[in-house]
């Protein structure tokens, strides 16, 4: 065996896997071959970059129908860093995902989620946390996706909009 050959055989580590135990999906481990933490999250959890979740309130409404009222606050490619619009969205719905989801067609900024992962962890220090991550498309575009918070809606949301933000924005 010659130095080459060592050095491929050598495993890799992986930020995402000493925060969560897991191995990122088939297709997008590749995609982040190499990259840091800081660098990972930089360019598939940029969420605040373009969408930013203000206010998210919900009213169940029964049989498994809940009304969701968000402030969704919005900074186009050309406006300035920091000065967003915010946009006052209602919509009923089965689940939080599928309620930002229509909330961001609306707006314009659709996403199709193609793949969906989820894990719970150590994501930041030793404090307990949730990433989702996303295959979304829309239309020929499509992108991986990452979104962390401290349950499995708050970080569903959040990749859902870093979703949005690198389809329709970046």
């Amino acid at each position: 065996m010659n130095a080459t050959t060592a050095t491929r055989s050598l495993p890799t580590t992986c930020p995402f896997g000493e925060r969560f135990g897991r191995r990122l999906p088939r297709g997008f481990v590749d995609e982040a071959a190499g990259l840091d933490w800081r660098t990972l999250i930089d360019t598939y959890a940029p969420s605040t970059d373009r969408f930013h979740l203000a206010d998210l309130s919900r009213r169940p409404l029964g049989r498994g129908i809940t009304a969701y009222e968000a402030i969704l606050a919005t900074r186009g490619a050309g406006d300035e860093p920091g000065r967003f619009t915010p946009r006052r969205l209602t919509t009923e719905s089965c689940g939080d995902l599928t309620a930002m989801s229509e909330m961001l067609g609306r707006i314009g900024a659709r996403v199709e989620i193609e793949r969906f992962h989820q894990y719970e962890g150590h994501g930041f220090g030793e404090t307990e946390s949730w990433c989702t991550i996303l295959r979304a498309t829309c239309g020929r575009r499509e992108t991986w996706a990452l979104g962390f918070g401290e349950d499995s809606s708050e970080s569903a949301i959040a990749a859902l909009l870093s979703a949005a933000t690198l389809l329709h924005l970046r």
